[in-house]
């Protein structure tokens, strides 16, 4: 048993001599057979609780954030997680913050390759929201992407039904905005944003960070260039390996056509064969950009 369920456990233990029911380790809570699935080493039945716990149940995400990351850790970053639906496509579930000098905003977007029949995906929330709707009538390689409309709010932590083809696929959905990953340098002149990264993840890739320009209607313009990062001294407290803080400055050359540029910071999971990504994005119009050369 890897380290991270052992300490999972640890913390979940409740001694049988004080507790109601002397043959259970794990306290009568809906999350009760998601633990006693882990100290099993049953990963995949775990996943199987967790899921249905959080469709019939109201959990704070501090409960059943720590098994869903033990789960992650044994699955190779959920590679592993088979899942009764089988996919006619590669699909993706990206969760954005999109973030300026003057607004914030939340939008949620499914992108599809190698299609092999006509396809319908819907992704509703927890409520049973329909938030982002996806229609291919044929078969196709291509890449295709469909966005939500702009939310109001940030997409709530919890239990996520993905429909294809009405057939319903859970996808477990984590906060991704509680701590922000890349902002403006308050030195303007410096030319530069502060980059944080979100904790990597046992078995995961580590963030991805990169530049991407945009045109007037927000289309990208080339491909995504890789940050070049510097590290710098966070404010608040000496640099540990969760807090700390990177100079990305800001690409020399920029397109003719380009409008915005944007500070792009990602981090990704699969859910078996869905790959959930969640990405905090903070963009500046080039009129602003320029100002500062």
């Amino acid at each position: 048993m890897n380290k991270l369920v052992s300490l999972l456990l640890s913390c979940l233990f409740i001694n049988p001599i004080t507790h109601a029911k002397a043959d259970n380790w794990f306290a009568d809570t809906p999350l009760q057979s998601s633990y006693s699935a882990l100290s099993a080493d049953q990963t995949l039945l775990a996943w199987q609780e967790l899921q249905l716990s959080l469709s019939q149940n109201q959990i704070n995400e501090h409960y059943w954030q720590p098994i869903k990351d033990a789960v992650l850790s044994k699955t190779q970053c959920g590679k592993q997680l088979i899942s009764s639906v089988s996919l006619p496509a590669n699909i993706d579930v990206s969760f954005i913050n999109k973030n300026s000098v003057n607004n914030q905003g939340y939008q949620i977007k499914i992108s599809t390759e190698q299609v092999t029949q006509p396809l319908i995906l819907e992704l509703f929330d927890e409520n049973n929201t329909l938030l982002v709707t996806a229609n291919i009538p044929l078969p196709t390689e291509e890449y295709i992407e469909f966005e939500s409309n702009d939310l109001l709010s940030t997409p709530k932590a919890g239990i996520y039904q993905l429909s294809i083809n009405n057939v319903r696929y859970p996808l477990v959905i984590s906060s991704f905005t509680n701590t922000t990953w890349v902002r403006q340098s308050t030195d303007q002149t410096s030319k530069s944003f502060i980059v944080t990264p979100p904790e990597n993840k046992i078995a995961c890739a580590p963030a991805v960070m990169n530049w991407q320009w945009f045109d007037e209607q927000y289309n990208q313009i080339g491909k995504h260039i890789s940050m070049q990062l510097t590290p710098v001294m966070p404010i608040t407290s000496a640099a540990t390996d969760n807090n700390l803080q990177y100079a990305a400055k800001r690409p020399a050359a920029t397109p003719s056509n380009a409008t915005w540029l944007s500070a792009v910071v990602s981090q990704f999971e699969y859910q078996g064969e869905v790959k959930v990504e969640y990405i905090q994005r903070f963009s500046l119009p080039i009129s602003r950009i320029e100002t500062y050369r």
